[in-house]
């Protein structure tokens, strides 16, 4: 009786810590999927109408800049993070029998994945056309870059806020659950 005593404890133990699990991947899908929604809202409501101002020669070279300045650790690690958690903690809660909050996260990894994609086939493309561009025709590179480069950051501002609302419904689903 003691054996079997010890093994339900051990059992139970398990779920909890795998229950806590999953809502550490759930929270820090919802923390950098707003992060990253915040980085594309800031572009297109703060920074974008800011450069917007400025001279085409001090565009491009702000743009660069930016360009350059923005490759880093952190900002990799969030961008990717921002994916790689709503996957875990969906695959995590299918083993937990899925239900409600996994669909919200599948729904945001599927959100996120889109921004990922457009950055990758669109943005990227523009802004290493831009770093090549060098300054031999600022006015040629400014028309080639801002007006497509603006619209799809647009687009991924959008796609990632509704990817950080679907991981807070699935986080707020997961906590009234468990």
């Amino acid at each position: 009786m003691a054996a079997i005593d010890h093994t339900l404890a051990a059992a139970s133990t398990a779920t909890a810590r795998t229950h806590k699990t999953v809502g550490l991947w759930l929270t820090a899908g919802a923390v950098t999927n707003t992060l990253m929604a915040g980085t594309y809202v800031v572009f297109s409501a703060g920074v974008m109408p800011w450069l917007g101002t400025k001279s085409d020669a001090d565009f491009v070279t702000t743009m660069q800049d930016i360009n350059t300045g923005i490759e880093n650790p952190l900002f990799f690690a969030v961008f990717t993070a921002a994916m790689a958690a709503p996957a875990v903690a969906a695959w995590k809660l299918r083993k937990l029998g899925g239900g409600t909050a996994m669909k919200w996260a599948l729904a945001a990894l599927a959100l996120y994945t889109t921004t990922v994609l457009t950055t990758s086939g669109i943005n990227v493309p523009l802004n290493q056309m831009l770093a090549h561009a060098g300054s031999a025709d600022p006015t040629k590179t400014r028309t080639d870059f801002e007006t497509t480069w603006n619209i799809w950051n647009g687009i991924r501002a959008v796609l990632s806020t509704a990817a950080a609302v679907a991981m807070v419904k699935a986080v707020r689903l997961y906590r009234r659950s468990a």
